[in-house]
């Protein structure tokens, strides 16, 4: 049997303020890590050349995030102060949490991050990173440690190609090489005004005819035509199964001019 080990750290990083006079050989310690798929803490301890914590209740730090391809700013985070002026272990700490949203829209790779001290008039004050004096420390993205999120399939067009009712949309891959028999899917239906009916049609072929589709019918539901009237609300709908496709199709009542605008779509 496999035993592995799993540490619950904050990573921390000692930044040094006050007589700096190359005693120490950095400011920060180490190279952080940031993991895809979960929030990251990070903590600050910002200390004197004699490794004494600074009271640090009543300043101002910024931390950023820099491609070090751009030279721009990716992120920017106002850091916490935990400092509550007391000799307890929390004085000369501040703390940001990077998110997994904060995260989304950058590449895994090597990033620089810098801290700052902003000041009452609202300028900056440079801090070092090692002593020669250099302001960047190094930051490592990685993922495939975590799941990542990934954005829901939007639905907005709808034809009446080969459909049952009015209004169709083309075939959306239900990634069945992921799923298993227990597969999850969920839509969200977005409507203004509409009052009709909507079906959910799947599929096991890979390049379907008009002839391939069959009718699937929701988590709950007694059959798989979905009615609305005058509907203007988001409805959740759920189903389970391994389809290669699916697609949406619906239909106005008699005399309704409402739409089904839009369907999110996640497996």
């Amino acid at each position: 049997m496999q035993t592995v080990s799993r540490y619950l750290l904050d990573q921390l990083v000692i930044a040094y303020i006050n007589g700096y006079h190359g005693r120490n050989s950095k400011v920060y310690d180490r190279r952080l890590t940031l993991h895809r798929g979960v929030n990251n803490p990070i903590t600050f301890t910002f200390k004197n050349e004699d490794q004494k914590a600074q009271d640090i209740t009543t300043k101002t730090y910024e931390f950023n995030i820099i491609d070090t391809d751009s030279k721009k700013a990716v992120l920017t985070k106002t850091l916490i102060i935990l400092d509550d002026g007391s000799t307890v272990s929390t004085k000369g700490d501040a703390s940001c949490t990077i998110t997994e949203g904060d995260l989304l829209p950058l590449d895994a790779k090597f990033y620089n991050f810098s801290v700052k001290e902003v000041k009452s008039d609202g300028s900056r004050e440079v801090t070092y990173a090692d002593t020669g004096y250099a302001a960047a420390g190094t930051i490592e993205l990685l993922d495939g440690a975590y799941p990542e999120f990934v954005a829901s399939t939007e639905i907005v067009s709808f034809t009446s190609a080969q459909g049952p009712l009015a209004n169709t949309s083309g075939s959306i891959d239900a990634r069945p090489g992921i799923n298993n028999n227990k597969a999850l899917h969920t839509i969200a239906v977005y409507t203004k005004n509409f009052s009709g009916s909507m079906r959910v049609q799947g599929t096991m072929s890979s390049t379907p005819g008009s002839d391939d589709w069959f009718d699937i019918t929701m988590d709950g539901e007694a059959n798989s035509t979905n009615t609305f009237t005058n509907s203007t609300t988001v409805t959740n709908y759920n189903f389970t199964g391994v389809f290669h496709n699916i697609r949406f199709t619906w239909g106005n009542d008699s005399g309704n001019t409402g739409v089904i605008d839009k369907i999110l779509y996640r497996q």
